[in-house]
């Protein structure tokens, strides 16, 4: 069982426990009250299952479903190459590889890096163009290299070129590490 069911069937049990504690300490109670806390318990019940049946058809419904292979995700590695935080891209057709400074606000916020000195404010930007993303230097003093997963190579980019990016790819911005998944 997923973990939705898990939460729908304990509403179902605290309802019908709280159905039979209510008709426990009703032993002397109309048989009207008896019928209204069961109808009650159960229409709690019923509604749980049914509000969670929608939420989960329409989430199907509404959310693309991105090509195989396709970035989804940019990963900021640490020093050990594991993921230190996330930003999403699903749904983004651009992004800006920068540092968040006073009123300069950008996508991908490098700021808190280990590396933070050798970053721009604006030092590249991911751009998505024929189902596919693209990493662009903006001409930063430090510049932009591509780790190909394929090939294992790194690739300095030159400024304002486009270079497409794949799945499993690390973006270097200056020494900080970004892995496109």
């Amino acid at each position: 069982m997923d973990k939705k069911k898990n939460i729908d069937l304990v509403i179902a049990i605290l309802c019908g426990l709280v159905a039979l504690i209510a008709l426990y300490g009703m032993e002397d109670a109309p048989i009207g009250i008896y019928i209204a806390v069961c109808a009650g318990s159960g229409l709690i019940a019923f509604l749980a299952f049914y509000l969670t049946a929608v939420a989960k058809e329409r989430a199907v419904q509404e959310t693309p479903v991105p090509e195989g292979g396709a970035i989804t995700e940019l990963l900021l590695l640490n020093e050990e190459e594991k993921p230190i935080a996330a930003w999403d891209m699903f749904g983004k057709t651009a992004l800006v590889i920068g540092k968040d400074i006073k009123e300069n606000h950008v996508d991908i916020n490098l700021n808190q890096s280990v590396y933070a000195s050798m970053i721009d404010i604006e030092h590249a930007v991911l751009n998505y163009a024929d189902n596919h993303w693209y990493i662009e230097d903006l001409g930063s003093k430090n510049g932009v290299v591509l780790q190909k997963k394929a090939d294992d190579r790194k690739y300095k980019l030159a400024a304002d070129q486009p270079c497409k990016l794949d799945a499993g790819d690390v973006i270097i911005v200056g020494l900080t590490k970004l892995l496109a998944r």
